[in-house]
């Protein structure tokens, strides 16, 4: 009998990572869903879950960032409110990550977007689900949802001290870099870095992720520009560079049609920071249009022998269009 191969120790390894990065999530939207509907039934959560989900992320996040991020493509349109916090969790960790800040950092910046939110388990139900836009009324009461947040925050058992981390950025998240969003600052002040984090995570994920009020999701890598080039988003530049820098031009999940006539799933930024615009995808469809399965795995900055690129991204492209689900290949 043969040794095992690298190739089939590196297949297992990766195997290994997807199943821990996957049972990392899953515990993660269960403690969610738990914290918010005892808060919504006016019953004590249990904290001590959520600080254990959030350790799993950073630790998953600094072991092995790839196949969680992957799990933020996995848009469950009826658990949106749930996998919105845990999404905006892994961003803002992974970027926390990217920016130098250490374990404990990671993990006091990882509670508070996950729990930058909580102030919707007070919202009724009937606006945070309805169709279509809210009246004036209703509007009011979902931008209440900052100010309930750091109410909640004060009521939760549990917590060795009171976080006042979480609480400015449930406060904040939603106020812009200058102070032109809601709630509305009563006198000059300087918003707190991690509610800028979270700001850039938040509006991320939002706006990729198909909702209630917003049926057609825009693509990952036009959300990108439009967090770049438009001021009234009032996001820090900064942050936003760094996000683009953790997800790439192309984030993961963003279905791209190559040169060679394939269709493909971005799997992961490329390492190379030189080679941004050429991430790691999976090969779905061949040149034919046939399903392949499994999808192998490409390096778009791979070159021939003679120094071409041997696959270059021709367009993005909506993967309905073609019948992909893009969170089928990171589970």
């Amino acid at each position: 009998v043969d040794p095992p191969s690298e190739e089939t120790d590196e297949l297992a390894d990766e195997q290994r990572a997807k199943e821990v990065a996957k049972r990392t999530y899953e515990r993660s939207v269960a403690v969610t869903k738990e914290v918010v509907g005892s808060i919504r039934m006016g019953r004590s959560a249990s904290v001590k879950k959520v600080k254990r989900a959030v350790q799993g992320i950073v630790d998953q996040v600094l072991s092995n960032e790839v196949s969680l991020m992957g799990l933020t493509t996995i848009r469950d349109y009826d658990e949106y409110t749930f996998t919105h916090s845990v999404n905006v969790c892994i961003f803002a960790v992974a970027m926390g990550k990217r920016l130098g800040l250490g374990r404990l950092q990671l993990f006091d910046l990882g509670l508070a977007a996950l729990l930058h939110d909580v102030g919707k388990s007070r919202v009724p139900l009937e606006i945070l689900t309805k169709h279509g836009a809210l009246n004036d009324d209703e509007w009011q009461i979902m931008r209440s949802h900052p100010w309930l947040g750091v109410l909640t925050l004060f009521g939760l058992r549990g917590y060795g001290e009171v976080p006042y981390r979480g609480m400015i950025v449930a406060h904040e998240h939603h106020m812009k870099a200058d102070l032109s969003g809601y709630p509305k600052a009563i006198r000059p002040r300087q918003l707190s870095v991690f509610s800028k984090i979270v700001a850039v995570a938040d509006g991320f994920d939002a706006a990729t992720t198909r909702r209630t009020y917003q049926t057609v999701p825009l693509q990952p890598d036009h959300v990108l520009r439009e967090m770049w080039e438009n001021p009234r988003r009032g996001l820090d530049a900064v942050l936003v560079k760094a996000l683009i820098n953790l997800v790439g031009i192309y984030p993961v999940g963003t279905c791209v049609i190559l040169d060679t006539y394939e269709v493909a799933v971005v799997h992961a930024a490329n390492a190379d920071p030189t080679q941004i615009h050429r991430p790691v995808a999976r090969i779905v469809l061949g040149p034919e249009g046939q399903r392949l399965a499994p999808a192998p795995l490409v390096n778009l900055a791979d070159v021939t022998e003679e120094g071409a690129f041997r696959r270059s991204i021709i367009k993005v492209t909506d993967p309905a269009r073609w019948g992909i689900t893009p969170g089928d290949y990171f589970v």
